[in-house]
Formats: C-alpha cells, sequence, structure tokens
C-alpha cells in the first residue's frame, strides 16, 4: 500500500472537493483524481460517489477515514520506535551478576536506566563468573559486570571504578577494637573466602594476602557473598572483601580499614567485542556516568581526611 494514497485519500475526505483537496497537497486535480482511483482500484472497492455538483464518501470511505488516525498513529509510533533502537532506547538487554556487585554502583545504574529508558527490556542472570563467561560468548547475555579481567580476544573489559579492601570481623573478635588493621595482624587467623576455583576475584585476594607476607589458612569456600557474612558472623573466620559489601552487613560483624592498604579491587563491565549494539552503549554509558559522579562526591571526604591527618602530624 502506497501511504502517498492514504494521504491524499485523508485530504479529499475532509475537503469533499477535488480542487480544494488538490490545493492543499500543491497537486493538479486531474493527478489527484487518477491517484484517488488507483487506491480504489487497489482496494477493490469504491471510496467517493461523485457528481457533477458533490463529491460524498461510500460506506467503504467512511470506515477507512475512521481507521486512517489509527493507521497513522502507528505507524508514527512504529517509526518513533525504528529511530529510538537505533539510538539503543529501546530493545532487550542480558546482564551477568554475581550478588557481591549488587551493591553500589550496579543497582543504581540499573534504576537510572530503567527511569531513563524505559521502553528498554533488561533481565538480570545471576551466575559465577565461569558461566557468565559462557553464557557471553554464547550470546545468551550481553555484558557481565564482576571484579575480574578476563584476557580474551572475544571479549571487551571496561574498567568503571577500583575500591578498597577491607577486612570484615565478627564484632567480638579482638581486632574489631581496633579501628585499622594491618594484614600482618591476620595471619594465623582462620578465613572465610569465595570459591578460589569459581572466582577470579578470590583469586586476587589470596595472592594480595601472599605478597603482603602470610597465606591465609581458609577454613571455608563459599559461593554468595551473603554466606560470607554469615559466617564471619558465626565466628567461623574472617574474611576481606570490597568496601562496598559493608552495605549488606549485618548486624554482629564490622569492616575495619587495612593499613597498609592491599592493591585496590577493579570492577569491570565485559561484553563481546564486536558487539556495537546502541542498547549495550547506552547501559554502559550509565555505568561510567554514575562512577564519575560517585567519584566526585567521595573527592571532598578524601580531601578532607587528608586535611585532618595533616593537622593530626603537626
Amino acid at each position: 500500500m502506497n501511504l502517498r494514497l492514504l494521504r491524499y485519500f485523508e485530504v479529499l475526505a475532509e475537503e469533499l472537493h477535488f480542487g480544494r483537496a488538490a490545493a492543499r497537497l500543491h497537486i493538479s486535480q486531474p493527478p489527484l483524481s487518477q491517484q484517488i482511483r488507483l487506491l480504489e482500484e487497489e482496494l477493490g472497492t469504491p471510496l467517493f460517489e461523485r457528481s457533477h455538483h458533490r463529491v460524498e464518501l461510500t460506506a467503504a470511505g467512511r470506515v477507512l477515514q475512521r481507521q486512517l488516525p489509527l493507521v497513522f498513529s502507528q505507524l508514527d509510533r512504529a517509526l518513533d520506535l525504528t529511530r529510538q533502537a537505533g539510538r539503543g532506547q529501546v530493545g532487550e538487554l542480558a546482564i551477568g551478576m554475581i550478588s557481591s556487585v549488587m551493591v553500589g554502583v550496579l543497582p543504581r545504574a540499573l534504576g537510572l536506566f530503567r527511569e531513563r529508558y524505559r521502553e528498554v527490556e533488561w533481565q538480570l542472570f545471576e551466575m559465577t563468573p565461569a558461566a557468565q563467561l559462557e553464557a557471553l560468548k554464547q550470546g545468551r547475555i550481553d555484558v557481565c559486570v564482576f571484579r575480574g579481567r578476563y584476557e580474551d580476544p572475544e571479549l571487551r573489559n571496561e574498567l568503571l571504578m577500583r575500591e578498597p579492601i577491607q577486612v570484615v570481623l565478627p564484632s567480638g573478635h579482638p581486632l574489631a577494637a581496633k579501628p585499622v588493621v594491618a594484614p600482618q595482624e591476620l595471619a594465623g587467623e582462620p578465613f572465610v573466602a569465595l570459591e578460589l576455583k569459581q572466582s577470579h576475584f578470590a583469586s586476587l585476594l589470596y595472592q594480595s594476602c601472599v605478597h603482603a607476607g602470610f597465606t591465609p589458612k581458609i577454613r571455608q569456600q563459599v559461593i554468595e557473598v551473603q554466606t560470607l557474612l554469615s559466617l564471619v558472623r558465626a565466628q567461623i573466620g574472617i574474611a576481606m572483601v570490597p568496601a562496598s559489601i559493608a552495605q549488606l552487613a549485618p548486624d554482629g560483624i564490622v569492616f575495619r580499614t587495612l593499613d597498609p592498604p592491599l592493591p585496590m579491587v577493579p570492577l569491570y563491565a565485559t561484553c563481546r567485542a564486536d558487539d556495537d549494539s546502541p542498547v549495550l552503549k547506552l547501559f554502559l554509558d550509565t555505568l561510567h556516568e554514575l562512577v564519575v559522579e560517585q567519584e566526585r562526591l567521595r573527592e571532598p571526604v578524601r580531601t578532607l581526611a587528608g586535611v585532618l591527618q595533616t593537622m593530626g602530624e603537626s
């Protein structure tokens, strides 16, 4: 169906006069009459009753006139959705994650992304990092957010942020009375850790302890960070986690700063190297935007801490 024919019909149905309709359409009357005949032939029914003195709609013409606003509205909607899809504002996004990243920037980014792009349908898939990588390569998910960088030509890693490591202690632990704990003071303590074989992040923490001068004695390995915190609370062992995990802390445990600090732990968004999806780009842009905002808010705190430290030294 030629949409131009429908536009011609719409104007003629409003004017019921070929001369006035042709003037509105900026064409002469004979081409307009020809186009209306083509439309009637395509539909297989007359749309107008013509005489020397008047033009009237047939029953079929009145039906088409009533339906046209719906047709044009749906067409405008389709075109608008097409443009939005090209900008990444419409579509689907599958996000792989583990529970330990569902604090801080990621949940905020998801909320802001949904608020801004309501036509994008996104879904979270909670799975181990190894399972995420497999799903990513198979195209079952579009992006992973986790704390390890994976060197693979099929993947693209985007560093989002780095955050400090803190030690988690039962509130009754002797070290809990100290505001700052030296890593060497943790030597000999039983540890609760994330699965070393399942978590690149857990391996990084293990190596950080080794570089600090001791090998952590791991009593229990777990998959979920909530399980880890519960075991610390039950005094099964102590743990080391990114500082943001403190937002998940139940009663009965405390987080303490390490000094000298262990290496900052990164947070990456990882996707397929050849994925140029506009939806994915908007999501990554949202993540980066919130990370920048978070760092800007933290900077005055760091500056004040530096001033207070200087005053104390003087």
